[in-house]
Parts: C-alpha cells; sequence; structure tokens
C-alpha cells in the first residue's frame, strides 16, 4: 500500500516546495549568522540578528514564489510526481531481509579487513 496517490499531486508538490523554501531560507539565515561572526557585524549593525532573520524569510518567500509561479518547474515537479506513482516499493519483509543481508556482508567485509590490518601490522611489528 503506497501512501502516494494520484489525485494528490498538488498537495505533495506543494509541500515539497515549501520544504525546500524552509531549508532554502535557514540556510541563509545560518549564512547571515556566519558572516556576522566573521566580520563582527552584530557589534557593526544594530538589530543584526533580526536582519538575518529577516534575509531568510525573505529568501524562503522568494523560493517559493519563484517556483510555483515557473511554469517549468511546475511541470517538471510534476512530471516527478507522475513517475513517483509508477516507483514499485519493496514489502516490509523484503525491506528487513535485505537489510539484514547487507548487515551481515558488513560485518564479514569489516572482520576481513580487521584480520589484513592485523596480520600487516604483525608483520610491520618484525620488520621495524
Amino acid at each position: 500500500m503506497s501512501i502516494i496517490k494520484s489525485e494528490d499531486s498538488k498537495k505533495w508538490i506543494t509541500a515539497l516546495v515549501f520544504i525546500g523554501a524552509a531549508l532554502c531560507g535557514f540556510v541563509v539565515f545560518k549564512f547571515a549568522q556566519q558572516l556576522g561572526i566573521w566580520f563582527d557585524l552584530e557589534a557593526k549593525v544594530s538589530q543584526f540578528n533580526f536582519i538575518a532573520q529577516g534575509l531568510g524569510f525573505v529568501s524562503a518567500v522568494v523560493f517559493a514564489l519563484a517556483v510555483t509561479k515557473n511554469s517549468k518547474s511546475s511541470s517538471y515537479l510534476q512530471e516527478v510526481y507522475n513517475e513517483l506513482l509508477k516507483v514499485v516499493w519493496p514489502s516490509k519483509d523484503t525491506t528487513l531481509k535485505m537489510t539484514m543481508g547487507l548487515v551481515v556482508a558488513l560485518i564479514i567485509v569489516s572482520g576481513i579487513f580487521v584480520f589484513v590490518d592485523f596480520v600487516f601490522k604483525k608483520i610491520l611489528s618484525f620488520v621495524y
């Protein structure tokens, strides 16, 4: 059973755009804060934190508007959503079996690396 339905495309695309906008705003805010630390802008500019938050908010709004109003990006996101509908997701049992197989394989490979490292360490201890 999939949580993604074809009739919910607008809702999912809008959620994706606003999550991207929030991430964009957060990155701009953190970058502005880092610039403030590097150039000591907190001491030089009054209300610097308010300005940094404003920059983050404005960049998030601009990002959301740019993506939603652009017909190319909207059609691209719709195409991505339509392709996502075609994905056949594995069952819980299949996922569990594949995960366990991967964990066992990683344990075996890491054991081999530990053994080879131990052997080379012993060989080098005789040489040096």
